[in-house]
C-alpha cells in the first residue's frame, strides 16, 4: 500500500480556527491550503502564482478588483496572479475552504494541451464562479492528498482540475495598456523596493530614484497596484520571508535580515497575509513523497 502523505498537524490560530498547509513533492511542490477562520482576517495581500480553491462551509468576503465579493458554500475562489485582495468571514461562524497555489506557468502549459497553442497565462474572468463539477474536482485533488494515492491519482487529478477551470473559467490575458511614464516610474519603483527590500527605504528615496513628486508616487503607485508603497514593501518582504522560512532560515535570522523591527512584528504581518505563523509555515511548508508499494 503506498504510505498518505500526513500534513503538519493543525495550527491553532484561535477558538475554532485551524490551518494545514503541505507541499506534496508529487505535484511539484505545489502548496496547498485546508482551513477554517472564525475571526481571522487577511490583510490586502497579493500572489505571484494563482489562488484557487473551493469553499467549504460558511461564506467568505472578500475585496477583490476594487469590490467586495461572497463565496458561498460550493463556490469556488479564482484569484490571479498579482491581483490584491482581502479574506474574511462573511457570517460569525466564519468560513472553511481548501486551496491551491499553481505557478502561471502550470496553468499557461495547461491551456497549451487543449488548444494546440500558445495563448499566453491565462484570466479567471470572475473571482467567484457556481461550478458544482469542478468543485468537486478540487476536493477529489485535496481528498487524494488525505489518504493513500499514487502519485500518478494524484497528478491526473490536478490535471483534470487545471483542464476544466481553463476550459470554463478563462480567456487570454487582457492585453496590456501602453505603457506610459507613469507606468514605468511604478515599475522603477517596485524594481527599487525589490532591490532593497531589507532596507529602510523612504518616500523621498522613492520619489527622487523615479522622478515624481513624492504625493504624485503614492498617487500613481496605489491606481497601478492596488497598494501604498509601504504595504506593497511589507507585502514584498513576507514574499521574502516564505523563501527563506523554506529555505531553513529561523524566523529571527529572518526578521532581521527583511528589516521587520522585530521577530514580533514578522510574525503579525505574516500571519495577516498567509494565515499562519512563521514557526508554523516553516513546520508546514517541507516537500514530501508518496512512497509507492513494493509488489511481492
Amino acid at each position: 500500500m503506498p504510505t498518505p502523505h500526513r500534513p503538519v498537524a493543525p495550527a491553532l490560530l484561535g477558538p475554532r480556527e485551524e490551518c494545514v498547509l503541505w507541499r506534496p513533492e508529487e505535484l511539484g511542490g505545489l502548496e496547498l491550503l485546508k482551513a477554517t477562520y472564525i475571526t481571522h482576517a487577511f490583510a490586502p495581500h497579493s500572489h505571484d502564482g494563482f489562488a484557487i480553491g473551493v469553499i467549504e462551509r460558511g461564506v467568505e468576503a472578500f475585496r477583490c478588483r476594487g469590490q467586495m465579493r461572497y463565496a458561498p458554500a460550493g463556490s469556488i475562489v479564482l484569484v490571479n496572479p498579482g491581483e490584491v485582495h482581502t479574506g474574511q468571514g462573511a457570517e460569525e461562524d466564519g468560513w472553511s475552504y481548501r486551496m491551491f497555489y499553481p505557478e502561471p506557468q502550470l496553468l499557461e502549459d495547461t491551456a497549451r494541451a487543449l488548444t494546440g497553442h500558445t495563448r499566453g497565462v491565462p484570466f479567471f474572468e470572475s473571482p467567484v464562479a457556481d461550478d458544482p463539477e469542478v468543485a468537486a474536482l478540487i476536493r477529489a485533488l485535496h481528498a487524494s492528498l488525505e489518504r493513500p494515492a499514487t502519485a500518478l491519482e494524484r497528478q491526473t487529478r490536478l490535471f483534470a482540475v487545471l483542464s476544466a477551470l481553463v476550459a470554463r473559467h478563462t480567456r487570454p490575458h487582457p492585453e496590456q495598456r501602453p505603457v506610459g511614464v507613469e507606468h514605468v516610474a511604478v515599475r522603477r519603483a517596485r524594481d527599487y523596493l525589490e532591490a532593497h527590500a531589507g532596507e529602510n527605504v523612504t518616500l523621498e528615496q522613492l520619489a527622487s530614484h523615479v522622478g515624481l513628486s513624492v504625493f504624485h508616487l503614492v498617487r500613481v503607485f496605489r491606481r497601478e497596484l492596488g497598494l501604498p508603497p509601504h504595504a506593497y514593501q511589507i507585502e514584498l518582504r513576507v514574499r521574502r520571508a516564505r523563501e527563506l522560512l523554506r529555505q531553513g532560515k529561523p524566523p529571527g535570522e529572518v526578521a532581521a535580515q527583511l528589516g521587520f523591527s522585530d521577530q514580533s512584528h514578522l510574525t503579525r504581518e505574516f500571519k495577516r497575509r498567509v494565515g499562519l505563523s512563521p514557526g508554523r509555515y516553516a513546520a508546514s511548508a517541507g516537500s514530501f513523497k508518496t512512497r509507492q508499494a513494493v509488489a511481492p
